[in-house]
């Protein structure tokens, strides 16, 4: 799979909203709630995207998002905005 249009609209809502409330839980400081929704999300591409380079991108968007989410709040926001962004129909669709 290449393109995240690819993946059906429940997938792609189901990651969207976790993204977005863990980049609202972020920029509050609640790092416990981001972790939570991240790891609900990484559960999601684990079962419900195939391998390859969608998996791969989401993936490491959430790994780095997890990584950065307690010291570097920002940084961590600005990946949560770019896996949303990722996921958002494209003109095409």
């Amino acid at each position: 799979m290449n393109d995240t249009s690819d993946l059906p609209v429940s997938v792609r809502d189901s990651l969207t909203a976790a993204f977005d409330d863990a980049r609202d839980a972020v920029r509050r400081g609640d790092t416990e709630t981001a972790l939570e929704r991240l790891a609900s999300a990484s559960r999601t591409v684990e079962h419900k995207v195939p391998p390859g380079p969608v998996f791969e991108r989401l993936q490491h968007g959430i790994d780095a998002a997890e990584r950065t989410a307690a010291d570097e709040p920002v940084v961590a926001s600005e990946y949560l905005r770019l896996l949303a962004e990722l996921l958002e129909p494209s003109d095409d669709d």
